[in-house]
């Protein structure tokens, strides 16, 4: 009886289907169904990053520093500190150490204003080998400037602005300054995260780096790499991965599908050696940061 109405049930659905894809390609049900779609992926995390909850972002990044007497912070794609500013005010302790990379000039006067303790700025891109490229963006300082050539349907053409800046390695700025270990790795550099983990080889191979949080979206169209990618250089490395939802609740990403691979905006992941709190922290009062695109 239930395989007869399962089969019932799919002729009915083939039958209907017709009559109601003309219903569904009406503009306003078509409208209304991708707002809502957009909405369900970002409560899964999927886009929410788009400058939509810089806050979950770090209260998932103090998550994975509880307990870390004196961390040390890697974060790369700086801009103007936001997130470093955010991260230090929710650690709420001086002790931390920041590596802020940001190769754009026009940053710099904010990096140097920001109220981050202990802070070293390297004005560097980051890839996966030393050298030069040519950034582009919308405009100087600009939050999604990237060594990419990007034409992305929601920023459009982002080459107006384009400026030589010199490229360094997280293996060459580990040994430059005699880092031991790196208890969060941030890569926030709209495409060229892939090219910043190659580039760091040395130092996942040997452990050197705890947790890392990165971008993946529609950047990663430009610089072609896949998830896939993400998944088969970090997994045998031993990193376990999660997706940052809204207010920082992180989604386990327990094994790879070609579902991973989604490029509307952008998706904030972890990945790390251990195992961060199954919940997230409550963000002292006063300290909660604002949402800010980038």
């Amino acid at each position: 009886m239930q395989v007869h109405e399962a089969g019932l049930l799919g002729r009915t659905a083939k039958a209907a289907a017709p009559r109601l894809c003309r219903l569904a390609s009406s503009r306003r049900i078509r409208q209304g169904t991708r707002l809502l779609e957009i909405y369900l992926e970002i409560l899964q995390g999927r886009g929410a990053g788009t400058g939509w909850d810089l806050h979950g972002e770090i209260v998932a990044a103090r998550r994975c520093l509880r307990g870390v007497e004196a961390p040390v912070v890697f974060d790369v794609g700086a801009n103007h500190g936001q997130w470093s500013t955010g991260l230090h005010s929710a650690l709420g302790t001086r002790n931390a150490r920041y590596f802020l990379f940001e190769p754009q000039p026009a940053c710099r006067p904010a990096l140097a204003r920001a109220r981050v303790p202990n802070q070293v700025v390297v004005p560097a891109a980051v890839s996966d080998e030393e050298g030069s490229a040519t950034i582009f963006a919308d405009a100087p300082g600009s939050g999604v400037a990237s060594v990419h050539r990007r034409r992305d349907s929601y920023f459009g053409d982002m080459t107006a602005h384009q400026e030589k800046v010199p490229v360094t390695t997280i293996d060459r700025e580990v040994e430059r300054w005699g880092v031991e270990r790196i208890d969060l790795l941030k890569l926030d550099i709209e495409g060229a995260e892939f090219q910043a983990l190659r580039g760091a080889a040395g130092s996942l191979r040997d452990h050197r780096v705890t947790t890392i949080a990165f971008e993946f979206g529609s950047a990663n169209v430009y610089s072609r790499t896949f998830f896939r990618d993400f998944w088969d250089l970090l997994t045998p490395l031993g990193y376990r991965l999660w997706r940052i939802c809204p207010g920082g609740v992180l989604l386990p990403v327990p094994a790879y599908t070609e579902e991973l691979e989604h490029f509307r905006g952008v998706s904030n992941y972890l990945a790390s050696l251990g195992t961060p709190e199954s919940r997230p922290p409550r963000m002292p009062a006063g300290r909660k940061p604002a949402s800010v695109a980038g």
